[in-house]
C-alpha cells in the first residue's frame, strides 16, 4: 500500500511512478524482525506474485508499440554493439588489471548479464517518453538475448580451458569436475 501510494504521489507530481515505489522500498527496513516484519513479508509475497505481470506489460508494450516501424538492422546493430562493447570493455579491464585471457573472457561474458534492472529501466524510459518504441524493442532484445547468451558463453570458455589443461578435471571439488560429472561441459 505504501509503495502504491508513493508511486501515485510521484506520478501526481509529474515524475515517473517507479521513483515513488523505489523510495518507499528504501524506507522499509531490510530486517525481517520487529513491527515491520509482517509488512515486509507481505510486500515480498506481492512482489513475487506481480513480477510476471511486469513482464506481460513489457511484452504488450513491445507488441502494441514497438513492432511497427522497427527495423531489423536497428535490433541487430543494438544487440551486436551492446554485447560486444560490454564484453570487450570487461575483457580489456580485466586484462589491464593483470588477469589471464580466460579469466578476462569470463569477466567480459559476465558483464553481459543485464537482467531485471535493465528491463525496469527500459520500461521507465518508454513510459516517460525517453525511448521510442523501436529503440525500446532493440534494447529489450539486447537485454534478453545477451543475458541468455551468458551461460553458453561461459560454458564455451570452460571448454576451452579444459582443452588447454585437462588436469582441471582431476581437481577434487572443482566446479569443472562437478560440471563434467553431470555432462554439462563435455
Amino acid at each position: 500500500v505504501l509503495a502504491v501510494a508513493a508511486a501515485d504521489a510521484m506520478e501526481g507530481a509529474g515524475m515517473t511512478a517507479i521513483i515513488g515505489a523505489v523510495l518507499a522500498g528504501l524506507a522499509l527496513p531490510d530486517r525481517a524482525d520487529g513491527p515491520w516484519a509482517t509488512a515486509v513479508a507481505s510486500v515480498a509475497r506481492w512482489g513475487r506474485a506481480l513480477l510476471p505481470v511486469f513482464f506481460v506489460v513489457s511484452g504488450l508494450t513491445v507488441l502494441t508499440k514497438g513492432l511497427s516501424g522497427t527495423s531489423v538492422t536497428l535490433v541487430v546493430l543494438t544487440l551486436l554493439l551492446g554485447t560486444v562493447g560490454k564484453a570487450g570493455g570487461g575483457y580489456a579491464g580485466a586484462r589491464l588489471a593483470g588477469h589471464g585471457r580466460l579469466d578476462s573472457l569470463r569477466v567480459g561474458a559476465l558483464m553481459n548479464t543485464r537482467g531485471l534492472t535493465e528491463l525496469i529501466a527500459l520500461q521507465v524510459g518508454v513510459s516517460a517518453g525517453i525511448l521510442t518504441p523501436p529503440v525500446y524493442l532493440a534494447y529489450l532484445v539486447m537485454a534478453l538475448a545477451s543475458t541468455a547468451l551468458t551461460g553458453p558463453g561461459l560454458q564455451l570458455i570452460d571448454r576451452a580451458e579444459l582443452r588447454r589443461d585437462p588436469l582441471l578435471l582431476a581437481a577434487p571439488g572443482s566446479v569443472e569436475a562437478r560440471a563434467s560429472a553431470k555432462g554439462d561441459l563435455l
